[in-house]
């Protein structure tokens, strides 16, 4: 049997079809519940863009999840990032861009990031007191922390428009919406626990496992996310396929992008060849998950590419005079939606499918354990191009 390391959406079935039609179910509840109090923000919001023209206006739902982000990240984090006294949060944010821009200098970027993210990010203590009503210094140094981290740097590109929009509030407006984030957080937590429970029972005890096994590594904060942020990450991605659904449909070629982790052979062995996008899989191996991916592409018509962790996602933004891409992106649940904000970014139509489990070498397990997505999944979004 298969070992479970925190979370499995397979979870007493012999695939993530359940998983798949209950997160769908549970992604409407969230949304309905939204719409007496976070939606209506999220309409003002949309607002102040077209009145001073700062992007493109985005699907409703974008916004909503946005909001409903701030309110967990808030929660989980804003009580140990406001015990940081003194720390280069620029120099910080740069060497996390660096790292993707510059894949030969990654390792010795990580050995250093790892070391100032735990002396200087992770102070030992958080305080105690919940601060469900922030002030907007306090806001500002959340999102510098966010963004310094490397892990959160998408949401704090975000937090920070909301931010400029709630200065323009008068100050009993501003409280009142920050009430409202902070009751559908706790809403949000009891009810998710409900619902997706099952598929992070192993959290909990992972991380009370691996309390020195990530103090000095790069990717602590990933690793060691707490099971509410894993059901944040679950609906997030079932909300962006959603919101992001339509520009998918309206793409002319298709790309999957998986991670190392789903090859059936260790890295030393596999014989894919490096690409500028990543890696092709040559098809060394008949069971390895991305062979069997890329077969199936070649009689579907969509190319398939093994995708380093933290990668320049910037390369599958659209070109001029191309044909239009569109990517169907897969990854572990800690890594997927940040990752489908950046492509969002980018410009680059995308939908997700979560990895059934994590398992790779380099982050959860000592071994390995090849990884896989629901097949049924990714050819459900395949279709929907068709409709």
């Amino acid at each position: 049997m298969r070992e479970t390391i925190t979370y499995s959406i397979t979870e007493r079935q012999k695939n993530s079809e359940e998983y798949y039609r209950k997160i769908g179910i549970f992604a409407s509840e969230v949304l309905n519940e939204a719409s007496a109090t976070l939606t209506p923000v999220a309409k003002e919001f949309v607002k102040y863009i077209e009145e001073f023209n700062l992007e493109q206006v985005r699907k409703l739902e974008e916004y909503v999840l946005e909001l409903i982000s701030f309110g967990i990240l808030w929660h989980t984090y804003a009580g140990l990032t406001l015990e940081v006294k003194h720390a280069p949060l620029i120099t910080l944010s740069k060497m996390a861009e660096w790292r993707k821009k510059r894949q030969r200098l990654k390792p010795a970027i990580d050995f250093f990031r790892g070391i100032m993210l735990t002396v200087l990010l992770l102070p030992g203590k958080k305080r105690k007191t919940e601060i469900n009503l922030p002030n907007f210094e306090q806001i500002d140094k959340v999102c510098s922390w966010f963004e310094a981290t490397g892990e959160f740097r998408e949401e704090a590109l975000r937090f920070i428009r909301w931010r400029a929009f709630w200065s323009t509030l008068k100050r009993e407006r501003f409280e009142k919406i920050l009430t409202s984030i902070a009751l559908f957080t706790r809403w949000f937590e009891r009810r998710s626990l409900e619902v997706l429970g099952e598929y992070t029972k192993n959290v909990e005890s992972f991380l009370e496992k691996s309390k020195t096994r990530y103090r000095w590594r790069e990717d602590r904060i990933s690793c060691t996310r707490t099971r509410l942020e894993y059901h944040l990450n679950m609906i997030g991605a079932e909300i962006m396929n959603l919101a992001f659904q339509d520009d998918f449909i309206n793409t002319e070629i298709t790309s999957v992008l998986v991670p190392g982790c789903m090859r059936g052979r260790p890295f030393e062995e596999c014989e894919a060849v490096k690409v500028k996008e990543g890696l092709k899989c040559r098809g060394c191996l008949s069971k390895c998950h991305v062979n069997q991916l890329k077969k199936m592409g070649e009689r579907k018509n969509f190319d398939v590419f093994i995708i380093p962790h933290a990668s320049d996602l910037s390369l599958w933004a659209s070109k001029p005079g191309r044909l239009k891409r569109g990517v169907i992106a897969s990854a572990c649940v800690t890594t997927l939606v940040e990752s489908g904000w950046e492509l969002k970014r980018y410009g680059v139509p995308a939908q997700c499918v979560l990895l059934d489990y994590n398992g790779c070498k380099k982050h959860w397990h000592h071994k390995g354990i090849p990884t896989q997505l629901n097949v049924h999944e990714l050819k459900r979004i395949l279709n929907s191009k068709k409709q």
